[in-house]
């Protein structure tokens, strides 16, 4: 806290990446306590970090809450994982709030990859507040108009539903379709086409997926987002965006 107050970046790094390395064998370990703890001396340099203007340290923080998240979900250790996952909420709600737009891509790549750990590891409760936390930061990433952010939200939302739904996480499935709906609508109010159609797309594969494994609710869901969306030109935004400046069309591409 100290180097991050008097603005000593490559200091502050250096202790982060020396927690992270702490944190990471407590998990590997199975030492719940000093991984929990780890964490929680890390969240706290996130907002110190931010108030001094770090964009690097912001970063680095985020990847270390989710390297250990995910170490810790793969050691089967929930707690620390939600743990690690409510740090990075906490992060992405102060990263968007002040336009950080590369902190916040960061913050939704360590949710996805704690996500895809406790998803793999079939921790279904892990696995719903992580999907929920990184559905929020989607959300939160659209309203500030970053929509780069909002599309990697998106296709990790689509990755996780699926895997979800393989492994008959209801909730954690149901989760997914309920947030990109949600991504959708705020990017169609931003007029953010890309992310709009995306949101689309993923709902599709939600559907598709949920219907195939026999899993109503995440499909009803799914439906029902999707007739939300049913009204949109979805062709002309395709068309639209895949124009060149010279007005020929590129190949079709689903970001």
């Amino acid at each position: 806290m100290k180097y991050a107050r008097d603005g000593q970046e490559s200091d502050t790094r250096r202790i982060i990446e020396y927690l992270k390395e702490i944190g990471k064998a407590a998990a590997e370990a199975r030492l719940e306590t000093v991984t929990i703890s780890t964490l929680l001396l890390i969240s706290p340099l996130a907002k110190e970090a931010c108030r001094q203007e770090m964009e690097y340290v912001m970063i680095s923080i985020a990847l270390a809450l989710g390297e250990i998240g995910k170490v810790a979900a793969g050691q089967r250790m929930e707690i620390p994982a939600k743990v690690a996952a409510s740090c990075l909420g906490e992060m992405v709600n102060t990263a968007a709030f002040r336009q950080k737009k590369k902190e916040t891509i960061a913050v939704i790549f360590a949710l996805g990859e704690i996500g895809k750990s406790v998803t793999q590891q079939r921790l279904g409760y892990a696995a719903e507040s992580t999907v929920a936390l990184l559905g929020e930061a989607g959300k939160a990433a659209a309203s500030q108009k970053f929509e780069e952010a909002a599309l990697n939200a998106e296709l990790i939302l689509q990755e996780l539903g699926s895997k979800a739904i393989e492994k008959d996480l209801k909730e954690a499935a149901d989760t997914t379709a309920r947030f990109l709906w949600d991504i959708g609508k705020t990017a169609d109010k931003q007029g953010l086409d890309r992310a709009l159609l995306q949101a689309a797309y993923s709902l599709e594969t939600i559907k598709f997926d949920a219907d195939d494994r026999y899993l109503m609710s995440a499909s009803i869901v799914a439906e029902v987002a999707l007739q939300h969306f049913e009204n949109l030109d979805i062709e002309g935004l395709e068309a639209k965006l895949n124009l060149t400046p010279k007005g020929k069309k590129k190949s079709q591409e689903r970001y």
